[in-house]
């Protein structure tokens, strides 16, 4: 796993988050346990701009996906052929991912990028890795990750993108 830092500018940090503030948020539940509401497995909001259907703020949201997806690849030289998904994670206090791979394939990377320092983090495979701003972490998709949510911060916002090399 690589980690590349000062992608964004503080400002530039400032207004996605603030157009994130706009985005329609899907819940993110572990739908494989139960159909009753109350034992659902609440694993935060999610949405994925790049593959629904678009409007005006996703494809802003898009551009922002594309700007850091360039910066981060251009500083660790990674060369991609295919973006795969631009997915926007929010985290509330108690709320966590299931262990998951973003693909199956090997020429697969996930590149998630940290909107805030919180006390939440990213585990891939053996690693707990705490958010930072402005700090993305690359790794294979293939890999067994999962998000969970800070217990003393209000939120973990990050942007989950995969790309095909």
């Amino acid at each position: 796993m690589e980690k590349v830092n000062n992608i964004l500018t503080p400002k530039t940090i400032l207004h996605l988050t603030n157009l994130l503030k706009e985005l329609d948020w899907f819940l993110a539940v572990d739908d494989k346990t139960n159909s009753i509401i109350s034992e659902l497995k609440w694993q935060g909001l999610s949405r994925d701009t790049l593959n629904e259907p678009k409007n005006n703020l996703h494809e802003r949201l898009n551009d922002f996906g594309l700007i850091i997806t360039e910066n981060v690849c251009q500083k660790i030289n990674l060369k991609y052929s295919n973006l795969n998904r631009f997915m926007w994670n929010l985290y509330k206090p108690g709320e966590e991912g299931i262990f998951h791979t973003d693909s199956l394939k090997n020429n697969f990377y996930t590149i998630l990028y940290s909107l805030n320092t919180s006390d939440g983090f990213l585990i891939v495979g053996d690693q707990k890795i705490h958010d930072k701003q402005d700090e993305a972490k690359i790794f294979k998709s293939n890999i067994l990750h999962k998000g969970v949510g800070p217990t003393k911060d209000k939120y973990r916002l990050n942007l989950n993108v995969v790309i095909e090399t």
